[in-house]
């Protein structure tokens, strides 16, 4: 009896690796798998924000990595090995801001798991101007349906020396609205902010965060997640069907955290 029950299942699971089938089993087969993330060092914080804006948000310190090492004797010889602290700058390098970035309501915890994948559209903005520049127009008409991840590339250059600050080309407010009343799924750009530090952008609320950062309490007040400083994203500009996916640690009331995004294309 169990010979025929065994012989039953190993059908059942060759058919479910048949490639001519139909089931969820083969659905999943990229043409490529890009890597959005960067290589995480003590100094990625002030490589891609630059010392001048770190000094004066009080983030200027690097990132430190404390190894602990261990050994066990056994049997005349021993094995060893390393657990590890790190003590990282959830914002430097390509991360996730949550709404309490900005002092709103929710940390990284209150997004559901589903708040961090989805299909990806990207637009490149490289040649737009520094500022709240890009307008809805690039967006209108593009077929961006709910429960899509839009992410811009602008060509962000971090600065070049420890007095500049950082330049970004960003969304104007309308076009931020216009993409969280969709709703997208998640918002992202290469670009080291959402915000603009030389720019202050004309915003009709009497709600003092979108006075000043208006970008964000577009998405973040409506549980958007915003990605910021993603490597990699010229490499997807002209592509169709892609997925994306950038799950952070779930830390408790984390205002952001640190991710390796990457992108299924198909």
């Amino acid at each position: 009896m169990w010979i025929k029950s065994f012989s039953v299942l190993v059908l059942i699971m060759l058919a479910s690796c048949d490639s001519t089938s139909t089931g969820t089993s083969t659905g999943f087969s990229p043409s490529e798998v890009i890597d959005l993330g960067a290589l995480v060092t003590e100094d990625i914080n002030q490589r891609g924000a630059g010392r001048a804006f770190l000094a004066v948000n009080g983030t200027d310190r690097p990132n430190q990595f404390e190894l602990v090492t261990w050994t066990v004797e056994i049997g005349g010889g021993s094995v060893s090995g390393s657990n590890a602290f790190y003590t990282l700058a959830n914002h430097g390098g390509p991360h996730v801001d949550a709404p309490n970035h900005v002092g709103l309501e929710g940390g990284i915890d209150s997004y559901s798991i589903g708040a961090f994948s989805g299909p990806l559209k990207v637009f490149d903005v490289s040649e737009y101007p520094t500022g709240f520049s890009v307008p809805t127009t690039v967006f209108d008409g593009q077929g961006i349906k709910p429960g899509d991840v839009v992410m811009i590339y602008t060509n962000y250059q971090p600065p070049q020396d420890d007095k500049s600050f950082p330049d970004t080309v960003t969304l104007t407010r309308s076009a931020a609205e216009y993409l969280a009343k969709i709703p997208v799924r998640a918002f992202a750009t290469d670009a080291f902010s959402v915000a603009n530090l030389h720019q202050e952008a004309q915003v009709e609320s009497k709600d003092l965060t979108a006075q000043v950062v208006p970008i964000h309490h577009s998405f973040l007040s409506r549980g958007i997640p915003v990605y910021e400083q993603l490597f990699n994203v010229e490499t997807l500009i002209g592509k169709d069907r892609m997925f994306f996916v950038g799950v952070p640690a779930n830390i408790r009331n984390g205002d952001g955290m640190i991710v390796r995004p990457v992108v299924f294309v198909y």
